[in-house]
């Protein structure tokens, strides 16, 4: 079982920078958004929370950055740029060997602030109520691609996510 010990600061030209989920983070994770073509050919617009969020639990080093980005806006002009916050990240990864405290600081961030906990539990729930929205031969296809996010959450976080279990 891996270890919790969540980052939720990175240092930054020597000052600590603490990663916070506010209005700010919404706005700039707006630019992350994702737009697709379904199988019958309609447009689906995927948030960019959204899109950061299962970047997250796919432990992609981007997403990581893309939180980082956004939890640090609230900094108004004072916000790190992106390159910045690559470099502060290179080093914590360096120093650890490893993505988990970043991974676990993310999603701490996202399911405790007062500003996203709603919305990481709707995160779920949507994610659960997929299985009953798709076409019958793709249930089993979409069944395993849920269980592969609630095993990835549990192997990072040490906790079964918000609403896993269907209704």
């Amino acid at each position: 079982m891996t270890e919790l010990n969540p980052i939720t600061t990175l240092t930054i030209h020597g000052q600590e920078v603490e990663a916070k989920a506010t209005f700010f983070f919404d706005k700039v994770a707006k630019k992350f958004e994702q737009e697709k073509e379904d199988s019958d050919g309609k447009k689906v617009k995927t948030p960019g929370f959204n899109v950061i969020y299962n970047g997250i639990l796919e432990r992609d080093t981007d997403s990581i950055a893309d939180f980082w980005e956004c939890a640090t806006a609230y900094l108004g002009k004072n916000a790190p740029s992106r390159d910045e916050i690559e470099t502060a990240l290179f080093d914590v990864i360096e120093k650890k060997q490893d993505t988990i405290e970043l991974l676990q600081g993310a999603l701490d961030v996202l399911n405790n602030s007062g500003f996203f906990k709603q919305k990481s539990r709707q995160f779920w729930s949507q994610l659960n109520a997929g299985v009953k929205m798709v076409k019958e031969n793709d249930k089993e296809l979409t069944k395993a691609g849920v269980e592969y996010m609630k095993d990835n959450y549990k192997e990072i976080m040490n906790e079964e996510p918000y609403s896993t279990t269907q209704k």
